[in-house]
């Protein structure tokens, strides 16, 4: 293993003569140099560089590397699982539904605001899966789609259409379990929702209480299940609204020589972009 930034000592120059004085001086300079190697941790190492790593833990705030090999025991990392417990009906088939949920069941640095809006404490990539459980309470068949929003906008190509068939009976629906996924990119101050429209009426995102005979689990209307995947790449570039507002210190806007479509460079001490 190199220690980066770790210097050998400066060993006093041997005299002509045999002198016990600069004898010990050179004794005592490798015995200090030595027992800074001998560390498991040298403390004036700037900073470490090898093949493998071997230990217990790691712990700091960045590591920069090509690969840790392991299980990942001890890792941490953003998750969440979300649910509703209520009955979530159609407002017309004209009419866009935004999915609510109401129970957190578990989370680290997610969140649900406004009982719709999942918050993200930490950029990156996220895997989010989601269940939704649909009954048709009317006497034709009907269809639905479900898709995701990202601050409120519709986002591209998350559409999904299903077929629901015609109710039973006036008191047995019909029932379809639509599973939807995809990996979403989340940066700083953005939400996540989920709407849905169906062109019958009678089309519901429906709970059902605990069973009996025999004892069976109530049944979530809705289950979303968030898992983070990455942290965004450092040459991630954002797809850019019409409104965009730049902060920071004196960012600067520069035009390159030569320009791609929708190309923007700014310089500047990190500047703040702002989507409006």
């Amino acid at each position: 293993m190199a220690l980066v930034g770790f210097r050998a000592p400066a060993l006093p120059l041997p005299p002509g003569q045999y002198d016990a004085r600069q004898q010990a001086e050179l004794i005592r300079a490798l015995r200090l140099y030595f027992n800074l190697i001998d560390s498991l941790t040298p403390q004036q190492a700037q900073s470490y560089r090898a093949g493998e790593f071997i230990g217990g833990e790691f712990s700091g705030a960045a590591f920069q590397g090509g690969t840790i090999a392991g299980f990942g025991r001890g890792l941490e990392v953003p998750y969440a699982m979300l649910m509703s417990d209520q009955d979530q009906l159609s407002a017309g088939i004209t009419s866009e539904n935004i999915v609510t949920l109401n129970r957190i069941i578990f989370s680290d640095g997610i969140n649900v605001e406004n009982n719709s809006r999942i918050t993200f404490a930490y950029p990156g990539q996220y895997l989010v899966t989601a269940r939704f459980q649909f009954a048709n309470r009317g006497n034709a068949a009907a269809e639905f789609e479900i898709w995701a929003k990202n601050n409120g906008v519709n986002y591209p190509l998350s559409n999904t259409r299903f077929d629901i068939p015609a109710r039973k009976s006036a008191s047995v629906y019909s029932h379809v379990t639509a599973n939807i996924s995809g990996i979403f990119t989340v940066t700083n101050g953005e939400y996540l929702e989920f709407a849905w429209w169906s062109d019958g009426a009678d089309v519901v995102i429906e709970h059902y209480a605990a069973g009996t005979t025999p004892t069976r689990p109530e049944i979530a209307s809705v289950i979303v299940t968030i898992n983070f995947l990455s942290k965004l790449p450092a040459a991630f570039v954002p797809t850019l609204p019409d409104r965009l507002v730049i902060q920071g210190f004196a960012p600067v806007v520069i035009t390159p020589e030569v320009v791609p479509a929708g190309t923007l460079s700014l310089q500047g001490f990190a500047p703040t972009i702002t989507i409006a």
